[in-house]
């Protein structure tokens, strides 16, 4: 079941969001729950005390009280991975919704035509997508990690070593070639023939990839200018979601 919130201090503007999700769904396979909240306080506190956990946020900038960057940037402490789409009446806050790692940015009134996109893409790449997961065997036992947990994954001779974002570190023995085909696709890229990192969770992109966790991951030299085209394509692809 998919979860949605709306969060929006004015009750006609919450209302118009339930309008064009209502029909959207009513031609999707899809089935959803929706919250209301009219100030961002809230939503935070219900996330504090674990009473919710949302996979989609529309989220108004402008608001009483606490205002929608500030209440996306305390939920990124309790929700790292919910999709937050901020709803405004002005694209100069654009920018600024990429510190937040914004899904999405629309402006209002909605369009249509981009908003069903949106949602469009975020039920194949994040919705479906978060519920695959890479089983890791080790031994007789075996444990399934979600794409999206992953941070990079390292070969050290017939060993992989996979570095989750929360710091765990798994071994297994596995070739890096398989693991390579399962989560094509998904938004990883093997940067070099040793490594393959989440494009997702990289900071920056110079001399070789600079991870959210601080780790420095190569960039093979052979191939290099192709292997940044790859992952600067992949944010451009990612941006058109934004795009005003």
């Amino acid at each position: 079941m998919l979860r949605i919130a709306i969060c929006d201090d004015l009750k006609s503007e919450r209302d118009m969001v339930k309008g064009f999700l209502r029909s959207f769904f009513a031609a999707v396979p899809y089935e959803y729950t929706l919250a209301e909240y009219s100030r961002g306080e809230t939503m935070v506190d219900d996330y504090d005390d674990g009473s919710v956990d949302f996979d989609l946020i529309f989220m108004d900038i402008f608001m009483d009280g606490m205002l929608g960057m500030e209440a996306a940037r305390c939920l990124r402490r309790y929700a790292p991975h919910v999709s937050i789409v901020f709803l405004t009446t002005t694209p100069a806050y654009a920018l600024e919704s990429y510190d937040v790692y914004a899904y999405g940015y629309l402006v209002k009134p909605l369009n249509g035509e981009k908003t069903a996109a949106l949602l469009r893409r975020f039920l194949q790449e994040e919705y479906e997508g978060n519920q695959k997961t890479l089983l890791l065997k080790k031994g007789c036992r075996g444990r399934r990690i979600a794409y999206r947990e992953i941070e990079y994954i390292e070969s050290r001779r017939n060993v992989l070593l996979v570095f989750l974002e929360n710091g765990e570190e798994y071994r297994v023995y596995a070739k890096l070639d398989d693991v390579e085909k399962e989560l094509k696709g998904h938004g990883f890229l093997r940067c070099h023939q040793s490594f393959i990192v989440n494009m997702n969770r990289v900071r920056v992109a110079e001399e070789d990839f600079l991870m959210m966790s601080g780790a420095h991951i190569p960039i093979r030299q052979r191939g290099s200018r192709a292997i940044r085209d790859a992952y600067f394509g992949y944010l451009l692809e990612r941006a058109e979601l934004t795009r005003i």
